[in-house]
């Protein structure tokens, strides 16, 4: 894609929280993305080690870059919010700080949503890689609205920091993270997205997914556990989710 002064803004929010050992690599891979017209909400909710210095160090090297504190460490929720209430582009892309965004990612994903205006959240498919940056595996997902839809219930077809949300399907006083569902914040909002557009999942690669002990995916299984249930729970009673026959047998 050519770049041109039309091409539409994306704003590409990144929660950092202790995160010096990835933080750079994170960075550089967005900053590197072929589709140039972003800016990069980096906010640090807390943290106890140098992340800080690290955006600050980036944000003298590339204008795009707008970079936050938090007075104290909020959770996840609280900082994705306020970063999306910072945000000035259409379009919200989520990465986190420890992950590897792959050259074209946002570039095939802003394609996908010209394309297609009716989909309001675009995610992909993903590598993981281990501490070291090396590739050990691959996530794949649903790629199609029906197909997403219909594993929404027994797992989430939807890897977070790979997503860009066309807000412009929303409604202005939409809600966004609920500051009491982490570790599933991001399920629960996917759930709600579903009333105002299509899902997708591109077949492409996207992003290198980190996976290690002190990942979030394996800090607390029992507390995410919970999340999951509860975000089902208001799917069902709140969100007007039907899941199939198949689906409540499972779980």
């Amino acid at each position: 894609m050519r770049f041109t002064k039309t091409q539409p803004l994306i704003s590409v929010i990144i929660p950092v929280y202790n995160g010096n050992g990835y933080l750079p690599a994170a960075l550089l891979s967005i900053l590197n993305q072929t589709y140039k017209n972003l800016e990069i909400i980096v906010i640090d909710d807390g943290s106890t080690d140098n992340s800080y210095e690290i955006m600050k160090n980036f944000a003298k090297e590339d204008k795009r870059l707008r970079i936050f504190k938090n007075p104290k460490n909020l959770n996840i929720s609280h900082t994705l919010n306020r970063g999306i209430k910072l945000a000035k582009g259409q379009y919200l892309a989520r990465m986190d700080a420890d992950d590897v965004a792959l050259p074209h990612r946002l570039e095939k994903q802003i394609k996908y949503l010209l394309d297609h205006p009716e989909v309001v959240i675009v995610g992909g498919q993903c590598q993981t890689i281990d501490i070291t940056g090396k590739v050990i595996g691959r996530k794949h997902f649903p790629r199609t609205d029906k197909q997403i839809r219909d594993a929404l219930y027994t797992t989430n077809p939807i890897q977070h920091p790979t997503a860009v949300i066309n807000r412009a399907l929303l409604p202005k006083n939409f809600t966004w993270y609920n500051a009491v569902l982490p570790p599933a914040e991001d399920y629960d909002l996917f759930f709600r997205l579903g009333s105002y557009g299509q899902y997708h999942n591109l077949k492409s690669m996207v992003l290198q997914y980190r996976q290690y002990l002190g990942s979030s995916t394996f800090k607390n299984p029992v507390k995410t556990f919970s999340a999951t249930l509860k975000v089902r729970h208001l799917a069902v009673t709140k969100y007007g989710y039907q899941p199939s026959l198949k689906s409540q047998l499972i779980h």
